[in-house]
């Protein structure tokens, strides 16, 4: 029996080759799509869950309010770890981290960019990266030892067999590699690091760590012990900063499960509640809308095909067949149709992850997680087979055969029938997702173009890095000379990226909750509002060369002056720090105009701009745009090699530097974009399919209409009549739900549109167009037909 099924299903859908193509294709794109967006779901779950202690591993976080409002942050005092190790026993190991960039090389080796760790020895029994030699359990109890990755070990020696040989570290610091392991997974918040070395070893180079509760500058890991109560410690733990500072600050801390780290990673109202998991969520959905188009498809197809298969039904039913075998017939046909879709699904994964991972910058493929990705992959045809299959066999196998067999069919296209149904639900899924695209680019652009304050063009910057520090005015002065920079300014910051911010500050007329208002910082030595292009508004620019009580100057931007009330600003003095013997005194000489330094959707936040920092770490040049940029560029870097030698030059301009803040968004846009217009196009597949059955079933009456008269276009006109209102209808469906989403998605943005009437409009005149190009394509071979052909057999 199940053979005589098999070439029965068969012969069937062979008979109707083009039907079963569109079907097979159609299911194929959204198994294919849906699988691809599980395998990334499953790759951004499974983020920080590979460590063997996972479920006891755990961050510090702080919570605190600032400006009236709460915030929670990573960022830990110095002090806190041992203090937490020594006061509960339920921890059983703390680890403090300090993230690290340094120039890494050995012998007469040129250097390399390498970013990096500095912990406490325990960091590596919480993180066990996979070892390829070396001991890796107790490298980090030496401050001169040092962990390299495989990747960074191949660059520096061409090979990972190196334990034993030094590395220098900016030229100051020789470490002695004990460990190699294998690349940081992606999956890993600490993918991108190259080496791992102890917290001591900054010691080595100087570096020391204040010992102050509201210096948060580490980031800080507890292992719990087996069986130990999270509740329990968090409530033990939370008032810790309070209790040793007297009670002067209300910061709380708190332990955050390692499992949340990368989905939940944003605060809102000082809960971690959100972040890369709205992204999931919504790409999840999108996953599933796509699958359940090209199962509606099948479903239409099926159904629409009924007719032509109605007088075998009929006949089989005479000879006696049960309606239980014909479901099984249809069920069979079904699995059979899914199987061989599932085939090219494959393909046309393996086809697309490359260009997926590109999208997304991963690197995503089946051998991640096989058994995640088979059983998916098993579930996936079972529900297609199931779903787009059974609704169909069970209509299918209903007919009655006495008006099957006179030539009454099932007249499908009368009333509200589920095939209209699902086809409205196709098309309002498909514009939807088109109307999100537009919505999305629309707020991308609004951020592009708004005005950051501060002129991108011809600005560059580089790091103040090995011998540019003592040779900086050696080098400021080649550079004038030569005409290759107007203005030029060493910064703690830089302009394009926000870095400090930091609170604890007092003026004229200040109140006691103006000690928790939040400033922005950067620094420079002078020629700021110059070198970047900023407009001054009041008193004068910082210039430590001209003026040496500079080095206590404070530039204010307007948001700043707004925020502190000050009347007359200049000559104010701001001071620092409640401890009178830490306290320092600013006075304020400039106001400059508020720019966008933080993200470009986001409010101007208060900023102070201050003398020279023993921290400066860029330089900043306005170029000569009088020369071409070719030209500036060969000669910053045959100057920079000339004073820092031993370190590659390293160039950014600051417009490609600002671009990457609009890097998320644009990748949502990307792969929204990417999905809505295949969701158009399984759509218009499905749509195809369905108006080829319809030429076939009215091809009389086309003939007739054709005899008595009728014009091609009127008979394009009633072909594509039903459908364009089930397009037109699938809008007014789309279009307040899309406005909902993207008005909940638009209110994490302070800057941002205003969704607009004509972007619903747009996407229904596209959708539309697509339409009747898809319907037109068959209705024009019908319309032009010889009626003759259609009549003859009448």
């Amino acid at each position: 029996m199940l053979r005589n099924y098999i070439k029965i299903a068969w012969r069937n859908l062979w008979k109707n080759k083009r039907y079963s193509f569109i079907n097979i294709l159609g299911l194929a794109l959204g198994m294919g799509i849906s699988l691809i967006i599980a395998l990334w779901i499953n790759s951004e779950i499974r983020y920080d869950r590979f460590y063997s202690k996972t479920d006891r591993l755990y961050q510090v976080y702080t919570r605190d309010i600032f400006d009236g409002n709460q915030h929670t942050w990573g960022g830990t005092p110095n002090i806190l770890g041992p203090i937490l190790q020594q006061e509960h026993p339920e921890i059983e190991e703390v680890v403090r981290i300090w993230n690290i960039d340094h120039r890494i090389h050995h012998d007469a080796e040129p250097s390399l960019s390498a970013s990096g760790i500095a912990a406490d020895p325990a960091f590596l029994k919480l993180f066990d990266f996979q070892v390829i030699s070396g001991n890796y359990a107790t490298t980090l109890s030496r401050p001169d030892a040092i962990v390299l990755t495989a990747s960074m070990a191949k660059k520096l020696f061409g090979k990972t067999d190196v334990i034993g040989r030094r590395v220098d570290m900016d030229t100051t610091v020789s470490l002695t590699v004990e460990a190699v392991i294998e690349d940081i997974p992606r999956n890993s918040k600490f993918y991108g690091n190259d080496f791992i070395c102890s917290l001591n070893y900054l010691a080595k180079r100087g570096k020391t760590f204040s010992d102050s509760w509201t210096a948060y500058n580490h980031e800080t890991y507890a292992l719990l012990t087996e069986g130990a109560s999270l509740p329990s410690i968090n409530k033990s733990i939370e008032n810790l900063v309070s209790k040793h500072t007297n009670g002067t600050t209300k910061a709380t801390i708190y332990l955050y499960p390692a499992h949340r780290w990368h989905l939940y990673n944003k605060s809102v109202n000082g809960q971690m509640v959100a972040g890369n998991i709205t992204t999931l969520q919504l790409f999840g959905l999108i996953g599933i809308f796509i699958l359940l188009i090209a199962c509606i498809n099948f479903i239409n197809l099926s159904t629409a095909g009924a007719e032509r298969r109605a007088k075998e039904i009929g006949v089989r039913k005479v000879v006696g067949a049960p309606k239980k075998s014909l479901v099984q017939q249809f069920l069979l046909e079904s699995f059979i149709l899914t199987f061989l879709a599932a085939i090219l699904a494959l393909l046309i994964i393996f086809l697309a992850l490359p260009f997926f991972n590109n999208l997304i910058h991963g690197d995503l493929s089946i051998g991640d997680d096989p058994i995640f990705f088979w059983s998916i992959f098993l579930i996936i045809i079972f529900f297609c087979s199931l779903c787009a299959g059974l609704y169909p066999a069970f209509v299918l196998a209903a007919f009655d055969p006495i008006k099957t067999l006179k030539g009454n069919y099932l007249i499908l296209n009368a009333g509200l029938q589920p095939r209209k149904i699902l086809v409205t639900l196709q098309f309002t899924i498909s514009i939807g997702l088109g109307i999100c695209t537009f919505i999305i680019g629309q707020q991308i652009r609004f951020g592009e173009e708004r005005n950051v304050g501060y002129d991108r063009n011809n600005l560059v910057y580089l790091p103040l890095e090995g011998n540019l520090g003592k040779n900086y005015e050696a080098l400021r002065n080649e550079l004038f000379q030569q005409g290759i920079a107007t203005n030029m300014s060493k910064t703690w910051g830089r302009i394009s990226r926000n870095g400090s911010n930091s609170w604890g500050y007092s003026w004229p007329n200040s109140r006691p909750e103006d000690y928790d208002v939040v400033f922005n910082n950067m620094a420079t030595d002078c020629d700021f509002t110059q070198t970047m292009g900023i407009k001054l508004l009041q008193g004068r620019d910082i210039d430590i060369y001209r003026h040496a009580s500079d080095s206590s100057s404070l530039l204010l931007n307007e948001t700043a002056v707004a925020k502190m009330q000050l009347t007359n600003p200049i000559g104010a003095q701001v001071t620092v720090g409640q401890d009178t013997e830490y306290q320092q005194v600013y006075t304020v000489i400039g106001i400059i105009e508020d720019f966008v330094w933080q993200s470009p959707y986001q409010n101007i936040e208060p900023m102070m701009i201050k003398g020279p920092s023993i921290w400066s770490d860029y330089i900043h040049i306005r170029l000569n745009s009088a020369k071409s940029l070719l030209t500036n560029v060969e000669a910053i870097q045959s100057l920079v090699k000339k004073y820092n030698p031993d370190y590659p030059i390293d160039i950014h301009f600051t417009d490609d530097d600002y671009a990457l803040k609009f890097a998320t968004q644009k990748r949502t846009a990307a792969l929204t974009g990417l999905f809505s217009g295949l969701a158009i196009f399984i759509a218009c597949l499905g749509l195809l399919g369905l108006v080829s059955f319809a030429t076939i079933q009215k091809q009389k009456e086309i003939g007739i209409r054709k005899v008595l008269g009728a014009t091609v276009s009127s008979i394009i006109a009633m072909l594509s009549r039903d459908f364009v209102k089930l397009v037109i209808v699938a809008l007014l469906i789309a279009s307040p739900i899309t406005w909902w989403i993207m008005d909940q998605w638009l209110s994490d943005y302070v800057y941002r549109i205003h969704i607009q009437w004509w972007v619903f409009a747009l996407a229904g005149i596209l959708a539309i167009v697509i339409a009747l190009l898809t319907v037109s394509t068959l209705a024009f071979r019908a319309a032009i037909l010889n009626p003759v052909k259609s009549l003859r057999d009448e």
